[in-house]
């Protein structure tokens, strides 16, 4: 039995560790001889982190929260938590005989790359000292660039400098690689050299096809509880955010709705940001929740599109959209935009979807949606369901984590 220790940096108001991650090593621990730890550095409440921690008692994964500093402010504060873990790793790693090292994204990367700093031994020596094992590195999508894209990190600022620094050292010394889409990988490689290309995989964002899944008789329940009668229901499920193109649902539901009896369903922990931002005409047909991750399949059966609408910056090429799979589980047709991850890619084996073209103008893209939804097969939902099966479920992204860690056995 190999024991995986998988360190991640979420705030309060993500629930990827327990909504995809917890859930994929549930399924890869059923295939291969793997125990799953999970430290988790977060700014998150009591209430939260015990909730997490139940989901990993019910799957059978050792988790541990750690506090991420607030103070004097957020930034600092996260660099002085990053600076000075590297002790709590290393006494982690050494009791609970680690054998496979997995950091996700940049500040995890920072903490492992300290322990190999404070030793002042190169990687192979300090894994002699204190680590035997192996080191995978989740690279997530593009962390970095999506700070400059979405968050005010300016190129060349000491601050950017310093996180490019810790995600080279990591790609560099990782014995593999893991990353979102092929994009990605095309982009590290340009940082890194192309000798390294062998050590990278591409994993997917799996969801539980039997929750997930086409299921019309729980879409009826839902929408006699929404007192939904025959309208036509466009819905949204995630965060909302500049980067989240909400004027563009928006304007294509409106426009829809002109003439079509329509509604639009959005399910979301930003509940804020969306009343601040639908207007007052559109409010009486539009559809605030939010709800637990178990029940959002039921509400996707209530609709006939859902909307995967993201800005394509430059980071947005190494994301693989968690809502994307979600919807096509359940068999809804999408409104997706391009450059974004490998959606494209995936979506030529999908004839319902539209890929919306940020690079046009808006009234183009909304009139080529309306001829869409006229000419969409809804009655071809759960076959799409089925195929969806392929790419988007938990033994898809488990069998993915497989291959990927194969390759330090090698």
């Amino acid at each position: 039995m190999k024991n995986l220790l998988f360190i991640s940096w979420d705030g309060p108001q993500t629930s990827y560790m327990e909504g995809l991650f917890m859930p994929i090593f549930h399924e890869i621990a059923k295939r291969e001889a793997i125990r799953f730890h999970v430290i988790q550095f977060t700014w998150a409440d009591e209430k939260k982190i015990q909730e997490t921690r139940k989901v990993a008692e019910r799957l059978g994964i050792k988790y541990t929260a750690f506090p991420i500093l607030r103070k004097p402010i957020a930034s600092i504060g996260s660099l002085v938590t990053a600076k000075t873990s590297g002790r709590k790793l290393k006494k982690y790693i050494q009791e609970n005989q680690i054998d496979i090292l997995m950091p996700r994204s940049t500040f995890p990367a920072m903490m492992v790359n300290s322990m190999i700093q404070t030793k002042k031994l190169p990687f192979r020596g300090f894994r002699g000292k204190g680590f035997r094992g192996k080191l995978i590195f989740d690279a997530d999508g593009l962390p970095i660039e999506e700070r400059v894209d979405f968050a005010g990190l300016k190129k060349g600022s000491f601050q950017y400098q310093l996180f490019k620094s810790a995600e080279t050292q990591m790609l560099q010394n990782a014995d593999a690689v893991i990353t979102r889409s092929q994009k990605a990988i095309e982009v590290h490689l340009k940082t890194i050299g192309e000798n390294f290309r062998n050590k990278f995989s591409v994993v997917l964002n799996g969801r539980d096809a039997s929750r997930f899944k086409f299921d019309p008789e729980m879409g009826k329940k839902i929408r006699k509880e929404l007192s939904i009668k025959d309208e036509f229901l466009f819905v949204y499920a995630g965060s909302l955010g500049p980067q989240y193109c909400f004027p563009e649902m928006l304007a294509i539901f409106e426009n829809h709705q002109k003439t079509n009896k329509s509604k639009f369903l959005i399910l979301t922990g930003n509940l804020e940001f969306a009343e601040q931002n639908i207007p007052e005409h559109l409010k009486s047909d539009i559809l605030l929740k939010k709800v637990k991750s178990e029940e959002v399949p039921a509400y996707l059966n209530v609709a006939q599109i859902g909307f995967a609408l993201r800005k394509p910056t430059f980071s947005m090429q190494g994301v693989a959209p968690i809502k994307l799979g979600e919807y096509l589980l359940c068999g809804l047709p999408v409104i997706a935009s391009k450059g974004i991850g490998d959606t494209e890619t995936i979506l030529e084996n999908f004839k319902d979807c539209y890929l919306y073209d940020h690079k046009k103008e808006s009234r183009d893209n909304i009139s080529e949606i309306m001829e869409f939804i006229k000419k969409t097969n809804f009655a071809d939902q759960s076959k799409s369901s089925e195929k969806a099966a392929t790419y988007f479920s938990l033994e898809a992204a488990a069998e993915s984590y497989i291959s990927a860690i194969s390759k330090i056995q090698e």
